[in-house]
């Protein structure tokens, strides 16, 4: 069975208050073979969404009847293993070994599920066509004419990630070399793999049920298809970089060779994700900062500390090297479409350069009812300062908290600068970065009121309990030895039993560790599941086909355009 530590409160103190950090994944590792058990079932669900579709025999994609069926088919082929979880955990929730075993397994596949469900939705939307989405104009474009230089071992261009293209590449070769059939399946498995990728990344900061519900609400909300690397990266540096500096403030404990080789494997796998997309990066610098020197162990080890952050920065530099030093030498981006010229402050609903009929039958941002903020923005934002009330010294909470500040403020600086210098500088992309910080902030200012609650329920009946046995003992007292056993055996029979039923209980299905896994886990997983259906559905219904200018024109072009019009010898950045 995997534990989880004690949430480590942030910020400098002494040795002898240093406490261990999260070692969910470490100790499972060491130990156990659940985390691949839960990585296995997440990939497995993606997976089985995908292979589903092969038998949706009939399906025109430029059909709305059709698309209609295939979004209902996808959501019966998602239904029936999912629902067959949630009674799977019903079933197992009175034995401590099967409710386990299928809480790891429901929590595990629901990610899994999502980003599936909308992977087959792009396989459909695709069907038959030959090129990816948007064919070969814009972003699609660019990747494709890289693609086709390393293909003639030539370079591609140095401002730009070069992970990605090159992973096309590598996917061209099942396809005989076919760069936009390789890009269009690239897409297809990156858009897939989107769910569980998440669910893992979180798996090292919280437990099951809260890392599938952070994926749930991620993966549907801020999903691209058309760039699906640009969301994997935003899905997972933010949980990496917090379980990073959860280890950096117990590295007092650790020996420095010990974390020089910790230090440069963290580098090299933030490195890898820095050169799959480097946008994330920009906005998060400010918070990551921020929380290192909250985190560093300035009295207690700063040697373990500094050894740590050195060996991280040489594992970075690594991979990334080459693109900071094409970064600095890039072109300012002067990118202007609608997202340019709305309210810098509404960040809440995310719309691409794509928007279709969003802004047409209306202007946006929408006026929302509360001093123009909407509902759910209104909803959101309580929950922000909830999650700073209640949990501004857990870590998670603290640096995301940083993380949307330093975001915030980045924004509105270059938002500014716009019309002075005409110039973009990619402030618009900071919307799903600020978006998913309060997304996480809610999440996690739920589950604080949840322990909150949780812990009161716990101290009432521990109270009423004790009320119980100081009234049993006061009817208790014998005026003889006679009556007095009479009145014993009364009493055990009766108040004195039923004073004991809770402890007993609570023996029998250890405490109130297992209550949640009785009840709450059931419900939460069935309502998961339903919410999982819904918001996929939606989100994969945005992608399918339609000539109305909304991300579902990319599908279209698909259908519409010719390899033949890929203009050669042009290298780009963002299609300019």
């Amino acid at each position: 069975m995997t534990t989880i530590a004690a949430e480590p409160e942030a910020g400098p103190r002494s040795a002898g208050r240093i406490r261990a950090s999260n070692e969910l994944w470490s100790r499972a590792l060491t130990a156990g073979r659940w985390p691949l058990y839960e990585a296995a079932v997440a990939f497995a669900a993606a997976a089985w969404m995908l292979v589903s579709t092969k038998t949706i025999k009939v399906f025109a994609p430029l059909d709305r009847v059709s698309q209609v069926s295939g979004l209902a088919a996808l959501q019966f082929r998602f239904l029936v293993p999912a629902l067959a979880l949630v009674v799977f955990l019903l079933l197992a929730r009175r034995s401590e070994k099967y409710r386990l075993l299928a809480s790891r397994t429901a929590f595990a596949a629901l990610p899994g599920f999502t980003s599936g469900f909308l992977a087959a939705g792009v396989s459909l939307a695709l069907r038959g066509a030959n090129l990816p989405l948007n064919g070969t104009a814009g972003d699609a474009g660019d990747m494709e004419r890289w693609a086709i230089m390393l293909q003639h071992g030539q370079m591609t261009h140095p401002g730009y990630p070069p992970l990605y293209p090159r992973i096309v590449w590598f996917v061209a070769k099942f396809s005989h070399d076919n760069v936009f059939l390789g890009l269009k399946h690239t897409e297809i498995l990156t858009t897939a793999v989107l769910g569980p990728l998440t669910y893992l990344a979180w798996r090292f900061v919280v437990s099951r049920p809260w890392a599938c519900v952070l994926a749930l609400v991620f993966v549907p909300t801020l999903a691209e298809p058309y760039k699906a690397y640009e969301p994997l990266v935003l899905a997972v540096i933010i949980p990496i970089v917090i379980a990073f500096l959860r280890y950096l403030q117990t590295s007092p404990a650790k020996g420095l060779v010990h974390l020089a080789i910790a230090g440069l494997a963290w580098g090299l796998l933030v490195g890898e994700i820095f050169i799959l997309f480097a946008g994330p990066f920009y906005w998060a610098a400010f918070g990551v900062c921020l929380g290192a020197a909250v985190m560093f162990p300035w009295r207690t080890g700063w040697r373990h500390g500094a050894t740590l952050l050195g060996a991280t920065v040489v594992g970075f530099l690594i991979p990334s090297y080459h693109l900071i030093d094409g970064l600095l030498h890039e072109a300012p981006d002067p990118y202007f479409f609608f997202g340019t010229s709305v309210d810098p402050a509404y960040t809440f609903v995310y719309l691409t350069d794509q928007p279709g009929n969003a802004i047409r039958n209306g202007t946006w941002p929408p006026t929302g009812e509360l001093g123009g903020v909407g509902v759910f923005g209104v909803i959101v934002l309580v929950l922000t300062g909830v999650a700073i009330w209640l949990g501004m010294r857990r870590t998670p909470v603290l640096l995301t908290a940083g993380l949307l500040t330093g975001g915030w403020l980045m924004r509105f600086y270059l938002a500014s600068h716009e019309y002075r210098d005409q110039l973009v500088r990619y402030w618009p992309r900071t919307t799903t970065f600020s978006l998913y910080c309060f997304l996480i902030l809610a999440v996690f200012a739920v589950k604080l009121i949840g322990e909150r609650a949780q812990e009161f329920l716990a101290e009432h009946q521990q109270l009423t309990a004790s009320v119980r046995e100081q009234a049993a003992a006061a009817k208790a007292k014998p005026e003889t030895e006679a009556a007095a056993q009479e009145s014993d055996a009364e009493t055990d029979t009766g108040t004195e039993a039923e004073a004991r039923v809770p402890a007993q209980r609570g023996r029998r299905t250890g405490g109130r560790v297992a209550a949640p896994f009785q009840t709450g886990m059931v419900g939460l997983a069935f309502a998961l599941t339903l919410f999982t259906g819904m918001s996929a559905s939606a989100a994969t219904d945005k992608i399918m086909p339609k000539n109305d200018g909304s991300e579902g024109q990319l599908a279209w072009h698909a259908h519409f355009d010719s390899p033949a019009n890929l203009v050669q010898g042009v290298t780009k950045v963002n299609g300019k």
